[in-house]
């Protein structure tokens, strides 16, 4: 059974093979076949025909890549074209020593024109040719690309943590979305093995020249051996014939390898800037006309000197004078446009066009400062971004949706030191703060008030406190203070913020992504969300439940008591969230029960639970709404207050049981003094204690 059910797989797995997959082994094949097998010359000549291709097309490449990590298969690349080369000059070798007496064709074509043609048949000649590419290719090419490579690995990782937290700032500043973020991540991360892999790489290189020498010397000495002790061939016959086939043998392999060399430098030594290294260095020098006249007259002048190669200098003179002409002359207006044909941005002395989104786009939620703040949001500081990130997240975890990024934005209009929050556009709340100071809250543990610093009020609590300089820490914290950063200060503030406001981040995008969710994991329960309920229904459902703390995590429960209880079309939005909190309930009450059986709780005296039940009646019947009167609200709210006062001195938190009629009205007129749970809603294995009742304050 197991055997029938995994074969499709295998047969998928086959059905999709492809040819290029084939590339690594044929590589690794050939070289083991040089190795170890004789290779006929004809074989020798077309694998040394591929390897100066291949070696022409990488360095085609490198010259149009817009970044290092475009390329960033190029160290493998390397170490293969680096094993063929050995490879070949071990399979070389070989038919040398063999068949070297037969004469300069001996090892194909392609070595004997080299050893011909490209030196003239002078082997004297072809030798130091062959010194000079081994120099330059290892001291020059080789050592300064290797060491690029290995300096840019260094600073890459040196650099990766600081320029990952440069993205996150960017996200939470609003200035990248997450799909534009994850791609510079994954360009950090291939940037970041190209460089370290390359690093490695530029050693085979290395070891590549330090073998062609090697092999040089042994082909030389090898041949000069076996050719007049055992072919009996005269020494200066011996000495032409098997230093020609060494010399054509090591032009055939370092010429390539000079030029992927050079490959490898150009890629390593390129700043990444959009543009291929021809375009990049035109738009660079064309900046620069007047380097082009000084060009111009310099080497026009050099030709001018008597009994110097006139003709030379003075073309050259001609076109760089006529190349400064067309620069300095360039049509100003003409568009510049990037890479990929996308509009460059503005300079600072051009007008900028609106675009729909500038003149209609609205922040979720944002941040607005004044210019003394900036050191916050900077990428050198970095902690108030980190932090509003941190309370952001731990809200919508603890919640249970996603929390739109805080967009930060600089504002003329503020005070240096002052911020301001704003949902959807609206400020809703603000605050100042001293960057460089500490603001140490007053608490009931404060034995002595600071003399020192700029008294002012916590924007979060609106309790007393003071700022101070660093060096008065100690002095605060021995009061009794509690010291607090500018930037842990505004992320408490925030964290309130959210508290009070969450609710209304919660929009059409959040819901549709919990019904997402919904469907991957219950698909028929969301079809009949889906089918029985508005989008704006549950939504409002949904925010009922935040404005009151209520975390919507099990959004599965959520849904299944909405569905049931709008069957028959009753679709009352109360009727709703009274089903969804009956759901929830032993939820609900666990914070404040925790692992105990007895529930500890404040109802309301007899007297303010009529008042309040007439007062909702009244309301009612007025056409108003559902809502308690002015003056029963007061005696409430009054009353509410010391009940939760009285709880918060026995170490108890505070809660509020009522009936379920009144629930949502009077869990309104309380909204900031006590959470209120209905009776339907207390699971039935808890028992109640009334350890305090709210009675009206007497007048």
């Amino acid at each position: 059974m197991a055997d029938a059910m995994t074969l499709p797989r295998a047969e998928g797995a086959m059905g999709n093979f492809k040819a290029s997959q084939l590339s690594g082994p044929i590589v690794i094949l050939l070289v083991l076949v040089m190795l170890v097998i004789p290779l006929p010359p004809i074989a020798i000549s077309f694998l040394f025909a591929i390897n100066i291709s291949v070696g022409l097309v990488i360095l085609a490449a490198s010259l149009f890549i817009y970044s290092p990590a475009e390329f960033s298969s190029f160290p493998s690349v390397l170490l293969a074209t680096t094993l063929m080369r050995l490879a070949l000059n071990v399979a070389t070798a070989r038919v040398i020593l063999l068949n070297g007496f037969t004469g300069p064709g001996a090892a194909g074509q392609v070595i004997e024109s080299f050893g011909q043609f490209a030196v003239g048949g002078n082997y004297v000649v072809g030798g130091i040719i062959f010194v000079i590419l081994i120099i330059i290719n290892f001291s020059v090419v080789t050592k300064g690309a290797g060491r690029v490579a290995e300096v840019s690995a260094r600073f890459m990782l040196d650099s990766l943590p600081g320029r990952q937290m440069a993205i996150d700032a960017e996200i939470n500043a609003g200035i990248l979305s997450p799909q534009a973020a994850e791609k510079r991540r994954e360009t950090l991360r291939r940037e970041a093995d190209f460089f370290g892999a390359m690093d490695g790489a530029s050693k085979f290189v290395r070891g590549d020249v330090i073998a062609a020498m090697i092999i040089l010397v042994v082909n030389l000495v090898g041949g000069l051996l076996v050719g007049t002790l055992q072919d009996s061939l005269p020494l200066a016959d011996a000495a032409r014939t098997y230093t020609l086939l060494t010399v054509g043998d090591g032009l055939a392999a370092q010429i390539p390898s000079l030029v992927i060399s050079i490959a490898a430098g150009l890629i390593v030594t390129r700043v990444a800037t959009g543009e291929d290294i021809g375009a990049q260095i035109k738009s660079q020098i064309s900046k620069y006309p007047q380097a082009l006249w000084i060009g111009a007259g310099i080497t026009g002048a050099i030709g001018l000197i008597p009994e110097m190669a006139h003709l030379p200098f003075l073309i050259l003179a001609a076109i760089l004078a006529f190349s400064a002409y067309r620069v300095s002359h360039a049509e100003p207006g003409a568009p510049a446009t990037a890479p990929g044909g996308q509009d460059r941005p503005a300079a600072p002395g051009e007008a900028k066009t609106d675009t729909l989104v500038d003149v209609t786009g609205v922040d979720p939620l944002g941040m607005n400062i004044g210019f003394a703040l900036t050191p916050l949001v900077s990428q050198a500081d970095g902690k108030l971004l980190a932090r509003l990130t941190a309370v952001r997240q731990r809200y919508g975890r603890a919640m249970g949706f996603l929390v739109p990024a805080v967009h930060i934005r600089d504002a003329s209009e503020l005070p240096p030191h002052g911020y301001r929050f704003t949902l959807r556009g609206a400020a809703i709340a603000g605050g100042e703060v001293w960057p460089g100071q500490w603001l140490a809250l007053e608490g009931p543990m404060v034995t002595e008030k600071l003399a020192i610093g700029r008294h002012v009020k916590d924007p979060a609590f609106g309790q007393p406190a003071v700022w101070i300089p660093q060096s008065a820490i100690p002095k605060a914290e021995e009061l009794g203070y509690t010291v607090v950063d500018a930037s842990s200060a505004i992320a408490t503030h925030f964290a309130e913020i959210l508290k009070r406001f969450g609710a209304e981040l919660l929009g059409r995008p959040q819901v549709e992504g919990l019904m997402t969710r919904l469907a991957e994991t219950t698909p028929k329960l969301a079809e009949e969300v889906r089918n029985n309920l508005s989008m704006g229904l549950v939504r409002q459902v949904l925010q009922s439940m935040l404005a009151e703390e209520v975390p919507i995590r099990d959004f599965e429960r959520i849904a299944e008591a909405m569905v049931e209880s709008s069957d028959g079309g009753n679709k009352d939005v109360d009727r709703l969230i009274n089903a969804v909190r009956a759901r929830l309930g032993r939820f609900i009450v666990s914070q404040f029960a925790g692992a105990e059986t007895v529930l500890k709780v404040a109802v309301l005296e007899q007297r303010l639970e009529d008042l309040i039940a007439k007062s909702v009646r009244t309301s009612r019947d007025s056409g108003f709404g559902v809502e308690i009167e002015a003056e029963a609200a007061g005696h409430l709210r009054q009353a509410c207050e010391n009940a939760a006062r009285m709880m918060k001195a026995k170490g108890q938190k505070p809660l509020l049981v009522v009936q379920g009629g009144v629930r949502k009205v009077v869990a309104r007129a309380v909204a900031g003094i006590m959470p209120v749970v209905a009776l339907e809603e207390i699971p039935e294995n808890l028992s109640l204690q009334v350890v305090v009742t709210a009675e009206p304050v007497q007048r």
